[in-house]
């Protein structure tokens, strides 16, 4: 083959490869065009859209609009607003600032530009490729037609797929950018015919709005702050979750972002409530000092890298993990005979500043060029991990279920000073569930799932401090790769602590002679292999933690009391008080709800009372 020269590239050529990192399909076009939209301080947005957006997609907003002077200036590649020094690119906190979208749409499609400031007299309208500028028609604010997206690379358009499904693409990209800014309303259109319209509100209003009955009804409000970081937000109760992690939102200083880091802490706090690969339902804003993250790592600007991503995650982590902690009966009123779902309480708690979130790594010092100062010992928080649980609990409820003090008559009428958020027992139901009444109406409740959930927390406290360790007969001998050994030498105090003795016998190579008794019949390869890649990425051992806490949640289902085992009034009394003192009480280990709530209400319109 021949060598052929080294030449300039044309600048339309330069354009279009740009293009191609950013300009994928007519939703990236509606995201950049949405995310400049926002940057001008815009309060209504409208978009249109025809076939999907393959043939034309219009945005209308009410911003500041663009000097007529600088029009030539907004279609050119790298030229910006937004930025101006490497200082101002460090802390950015517009949604765009590479100055590439409008000349990567520009350069594929038939696009024109109607803007207007309020220091113009009238609108200006630019045509490109032409590079027209001409006096128009036209209110405050900005109106960008892209038409015949990739008529100019058929290569590009093949890879399109139907009208429907780059529809869907581009409503996903409306919805995020709709649910980061519910300070702007929005209107959405196909074909003419209108699809979808946000009024200015809330971040629940909104959220609600998107997400729908099923988000409402499931919603835990979380605000978690401190000096230079925040989480706000809602995450889905666990009954709510779903298959797919299609109704995850996670914004990053109002930048929507897909970030493993992130993803990793949110698992790790619902490991202990869901199921197998259920996925909760969640709209979360993370704030944090635009100093201390950087979005400048993909053209999209869908991902984000942050300074310390260990102090990031635990924050996360313990945030979630808190809020999901609470007893069974802490909630507001809801119909199940509509959800079927547990709801818990989306008031925020008076008291819940960041010193309540037992994070091990402290924010206080994050702005310095100093690495931080773990205000916990992680030595000390992990010791426990790995104890055997003691007293073993056998197949029967507890001893203090049968308190005298908790007996109550059948039906008897509840005072206030013996109300209880589960009530009081008044029958079992073919040995399976437990009906209380309290002030709102009836209970039922899983017995042998809800005693489930409080053997498990009980197991988890009460773990001793030494941990047990298996010594393995045949050393495993484990192939890591440099960086791999690298997580393991700096942590090899951690993984001591933990019941794992591992030596270095060559430049990838390591040797595991034992490990916490507690996982001895995990597979200890896969295991060590998956630790690894945890403390190298994340920088916690998070999927030790999994591994326990799912040997102890199986150890707590054969331990419940089994169905068709016939309570007394005064023990069933005594599981409900304990329920109520549990954390995450409202689901068993397996995800499924532990008890549900009829309202007198409920009752009244199963037999049509006042029809």
């Amino acid at each position: 083959m021949d060598i052929k020269p080294i030449e300039e590239l044309s600048d339309r050529l330069i354009s279009q490869i740009a293009a191609g990192e950013v300009i994928e399909r007519p939703s990236a076009v509606v995201k950049e065009l949405l995310e400049n939209s926002v940057d001008a301080g815009s309060l209504a947005i409208e978009i249109r859209l025809e076939e999907g957006g393959c043939q034309r997609i219009v945005i209308t907003d009410d911003g500041q609009g663009i000097p007529a002077k600088e029009l030539l200036l907004a279609v050119k590649r790298h030229a910006t607003s937004k930025i101006a020094s490497l200082e101002d690119l460090e802390s950015v906190l517009t949604m765009g600032f590479r100055g590439e979208a409008l000349a990567s749409i520009a350069s594929v499609s038939k696009l024109s530009i109607t803007t207007k400031t309020i220091a113009d007299d009238h609108a200006w309208k630019l045509t490109h490729p032409s590079h027209e500028i001409l006096p128009a028609a036209g209110t405050q604010g900005c109106r960008i037609d892209v038409e015949d997206l990739f008529y100019n690379t058929p290569a590009r358009k093949k890879f399109l797929k139907s009208t429907s499904t780059e529809l869907g693409h581009c409503i996903d990209a409306i919805k995020r950018v709709a649910l980061a800014n519910p300070q702007i309303s929005f209107a959405v259109w196909h074909n003419g015919k209108p699809l979808y319209r946000w009024l200015i509100g809330t971040l629940e209003t909104r959220a609600n709005e998107i997400l729908g009955a099923e988000f409402q009804a499931a919603q835990l409000a979380i605000e978690t702050s401190s000096e230079i970081i925040s989480l706000t937000g809602f995450i889905g109760a666990p009954t709510a979750s779903r298959a797919r992690a299609d109704q995850q939102f996670i914004f990053v200083n109002q930048r929507f972002v897909k970030d493993k880091l992130i993803n990793h802490a949110i698992r790790s706090a619902y490991q202990d409530v869901l199921h197998g690969d259920r996925q909760p339902i969640l709209v979360l804003s993370l704030n944090i000092l635009p100093e201390l993250v950087d979005v400048n790592v993909h053209p999209a600007k869908i991902e984000v890298r942050f300074r310390d991503s260990r102090a990031v995650h635990q924050f996360i982590y313990h945030s979630i993990k808190d809020r999901l902690a609470r007893g069974a009966g802490q909630s507001r009123d809801s119909n199940p005979l509509e959800s079927l779902q547990i709801t818990d309480s989306s008031e925020l708690s008076a008291n819940h500043p960041l010193q309540s979130v037992s994070a091990p790594y402290s924010f206080r010092n994050l702005a310095q060029p100093q690495s931080l100062q773990m205000s916990l010992s992680v030595k000390d928080s992990m010791r426990q991990l790995f104890s055997i649980p003691n007293p073993e609990l056998q197949n029967t409820i507890d001893p203090h279920f049968s308190q005298a003090n908790q007996a109550a008559s059948p039906f008897q009428k509840l005072s206030s000073e013996d109300e209880f958020p589960l009530g009081n027992a008044i029958a079992q139901l073919a040995g399976i569930y437990i009906l209380a009444q309290n002030k709102a109406g009836l209970v039922l409740v899983d017995m042998h799932a809800a005693h489930e959930r409080v053997l498990y927390e009980k197991f988890k406290k009460d773990i001793d401090e030494q941990v047990s360790i298996q010594n393995l007969l045949v050393p495993i001998v484990l192939n890591i790769s440099q960086v791999e050994m690298a997580a393991v030498t700096e942590n090899q105090n951690l993984l001591s602590d933990l019941g794992f003795d591992i030596s270095p016998i060559g430049p990838e190579q390591i040797s595991i002679r034992s490990l916490p008794a507690l996982l001895s019949k995990s597979e200890p390869a896969m295991l060590m292999k998956g630790l690894i890649t945890d403390l190298h990425e994340i920088g916690s051992a998070q999927l030790v933690e999994a591994a326990k806490h799912e040997r102890l949640a199986s150890k707590a289902c054969h331990s419940a009391v089994r169905a068709h085992r016939l309570l007394s009034i005064p023990e069933m009394n005594g599981l409900l008080r304990e329920m109520e003192n549990t954390d995450r009480a409202d689901q068993c280990n397996h995800g499924r709800p532990t008890w549900i709530q009829l309202s007198i209400n409920d009752l009244d319109k199963l037999f049509l009372r006042g029809k």
